[in-house]
């Protein structure tokens, strides 16, 4: 496998890092330098001196990270030094480069005092992978996999390979896991179902990759809508991408690894092979799926507190107009009771003629502010705020009907009739129809708030019927309604 092909495991750094020589302070060097008696009887085999002191040095180093070292005497120097200072009365000696076989008996004196087996392909390698396909049942991303084996080498008393080892291990557990993988999707895929993956990243479907990625940015109108068109595209399919991925038992983590591919490899996806972009487009629809469903709850929650909060705000100003106007409108009002004692009207005028020359004066709202001024009655601040409601119609039965629709809301023990009115209205809705009589219950709004949902004819107003679910809503996700598609 030629180096540009390998798996990418390990940045430049983090390789310099783990198979360079370690750098020591002087506390590190008297840490990793300092021997028990029996590396002193070890070493002291070896006849000359100098030998020794790279002998010490790479049985601390080895200490440090257990792996075969090939050092230059340049990089070792400030440690030999200290070495030769501490244990050999301040040895000298020149620069000299130490042969292969010599550094090999010395690595083979260290492996015994340490108790620590030399890497070999055909005795460890089997093992090493048969431990990372278990450890990639769970995370089967290459720097978990690369840090298992370092775990499992350390545990087992082995020194760690060199990168370019590691490399073709973790390639290889990570191809198996695959291909286990796509015999399953092989044969739990239906040809429709792989047939409309292959289309969404040929770029041919209604729904284009780069458009199922696009996620909401904000809670507007015009974010909201591409969620919508995601969810309605893609909810269809969702039954048996489900069914699918539970028969592939993926851990959370890997079914997230796998989704992230998608983002990770972009239009370059279609480099690669059809069964890896089966699996990716499966994992990332069923993210994709989840986090719409998030989007639009978020989105739905948002605009029910925008519009409420503007209706509470709206409602007061207009109470407190309503009263000012009023209050400049009393003189007005004045000549309209002079009509009553006005001897110039034909007693037998009709009242319908005498009301007609009032709303001249004061049109029939204005009176009526005069009316509840004159009373001492303030306009209720509810009934203005219902009143607001009423001007939001374009929201009710655009935006937020649309969001409603997507989103499936259970109750507990003490909410179980609400969370029936909401499913019942809900499937009313997305059918395309009006509220019906069976998703309105008058026993769920509190007194206070009926005569407020009613028409003029008695009858409620499914308007604001509908309103009135809305706002349950958010002020209930508390435990009292949950959305049970809804992770977070």
């Amino acid at each position: 496998m030629s180096r540009n092909k390998r798996l990418s495991i390990l940045t430049a750094a983090e390789i310099e890092d783990l198979y360079g020589v370690p750098s020591f302070n002087e506390s590190y060097q008297r840490f990793y330098f300092t021997l028990n008696d029996k590396e002193r009887a070890e070493l002291a085999r070896i006849r000359q001196r100098k030998y020794r002191c790279i002998a010490i040095a790479l049985l601390g180093y080895f200490k440090c990270k257990p792996i075969l070292l090939n050092p230059t005497f340049k990089s070792m120097r400030d440690d030999l030094e200290f070495i030769a200072q501490n244990h050999f009365d301040g040895l000298k000696f020149r620069r000299f480069s130490l042969k292969s076989d010599q550094k090999s008996r010395i690595y083979e004196r260290i492996f015994s005092m340490i108790d620590y087996e030399n890497w070999k392909d055909p005795e460890h390698q089997p093992r090493l992978v048969e431990h990372l396909l278990v450890c990639a049942e769970s995370w089967v991303a290459a720097r978990a996999l690369f840090d298992a084996a370092i775990e499992f080498l350390a545990h087992q008393k082995i020194a760690i390979p060199a990168y370019s080892t590691l490399q073709k291990i973790v390639s290889q557990v990570v191809n198996q896991h695959q291909q286990r993988l796509h015999e399953k999707i092989g044969a739990a895929c239906s040809p429709k179902l792989t047939a409309i993956l292959n289309t969404l990243v040929s770029g041919n479907d209604q729904l284009t990759l780069t458009q199922l990625r696009g996620s909401a940015r904000n809670f507007t109108g015009t974010e909201l809508q591409k969620e919508l068109a995601v969810y309605h595209h893609i909810q269809p399919l969702m039954a048996e991408v489900t069914a699918v991925l539970d028969s592939l038992s993926l851990s959370q983590k890997n079914q997230q690894h796998y989704a992230e591919r998608i983002h990770y490899y972009g239009a370059k996806i279609k480099r690669q092979s059809p069964e890896n972009q089966c699996l990716y487009l499966l994992c990332y629809l069923q993210f994709r799926y989840q986090e719409g469903l998030e989007r639009m709850a978020e989105g739905f929650i948002h605009h029910v507190r925008q519009v409420k909060q503007r209706a509470h705000q709206l409602a007061q100003d207009r109470v407190y107009r309503d009263w000012q106007k009023a209050a400049t409108n009393v003189s007005k009002a004045a000549e309209i009771l002079r009509l009553f004692v006005d001897d110039r009207i034909d007693p037998n005028t009709s009242f319908h003629s005498v009301q007609k020359q009032a709303f001249q004066v004061l049109n029939a709202s204005e009176l009526s502010s005069v009316c509840r001024y004159l009373g001492n009655q303030k306009q209720s601040a509810d009934e203005a705020f219902w009143q607001h409601l009423d001007t939001e119609s374009t929201l009710r039965t655009g935006l937020l009907r649309s969001l409603f629709c997507c989103l499936r809301i259970d109750g507990t023990d003490k909410t179980q009739r609400l969370a029936a009115v909401l499913s019942q209205a809900r499937q009313e809705l997305a059918a395309g129809n009006m509220l019906g009589d069976v998703s309105i219950d008058r026993r769920l709004p509190p007194k206070a708030t009926r005569p407020l949902l009613l028409k003029s004819d008695g009858g409620i107003d499914k308007a604001r019927y509908e309103w009135f679910l809305y706002l349950q809503i958010p002020s209930r996700l508390n435990g009292q309604l949950v959305l049970p598609e809804v992770i977070r």
